[in-house]
């Protein structure tokens, strides 16, 4: 904690002495962090995960930017490198495929954007490798996700699925030992305003310098 000492002092009435000074002390916490400046582009992050992984490819089309692609590791393979904490997430439709910090490292060591088709819990997995993505939430409303209903339904999902998946995921991001950006609801009308603001949003993020907390996971 650290303490604020303010001191206030009662003016005085034209009849009467001065009242004596009074102190104000508040108590507030703080988190010491650790400053970090990603020498190349950093890895992106979208969430809530439906809704990222509707954008993920939009983003990879475009210069700078590449999508993670899982690797097909042999049973050793997978073993050694469990080992190495070096598997971010397995890929969903099973198998031998994960997704793994090889493959992320791959694409950044071309100077571009590593889009990641994963969840919050390679966050923490990528920042024990000094890598620290882009994380950015975008806020969900009934109205906006009405804007996405289309898109929704050719991904086999609904409007009540990707509130449901924001309101799960976005309290989980307090918990993360880094920032992440949050976009309003509001701050697009259409799918093309929503990939326009992202650009802009990962643009900016990227020059920020990254304050994370210890790692005590």
């Amino acid at each position: 904690l650290w303490v604020s000492v303010e001191n206030e002092r009662s003016k005085s009435t034209d009849s009467g002495p001065p009242s004596p000074s009074k102190s104000c002390m508040t108590l507030m916490p703080y988190t010491l962090v650790t400053p970090h400046f990603p020498p190349v582009c950093r890895p992106v992050l979208l969430l809530p995960s439906i809704l990222g992984r509707i954008l993920d490819k939009k983003l990879a089309s475009w210069q700078g930017f590449e999508l993670c692609v899982p690797e097909v590791l042999s049973s050793s393979e997978q073993t050694d490198q469990v080992q190495r904490s070096e598997i971010l997430e397995e890929c969903e439709q099973g198998g031998n495929g994960f997704y793994t910090l090889k493959s992320v490292d791959k694409i950044m060591k071309k100077g571009i954007h590593c889009v990641l088709p994963l969840g919050l819990d390679c966050v923490r997995r990528l920042h024990r490798f000094n890598i620290f993505p882009i994380i950015i939430f975008i806020g969900q409303s009934a109205r906006s996700a009405r804007k996405l209903r289309s898109k929704l339904q050719r991904h086999n999902q609904s409007e009540e699925q990707l509130l449901a998946c924001s309101r799960s995921e976005e309290p989980l991001l307090d918990k993360l030992p880094c920032l992440y950006h949050n976009m309003s609801p509001d701050s697009w009308c259409d799918q093309t305003s929503l990939l326009n603001a992202l650009r802009t949003v990962i643009w900016e993020e990227q020059r920020r310098i990254v304050w994370v907390e210890p790692d005590l996971w």
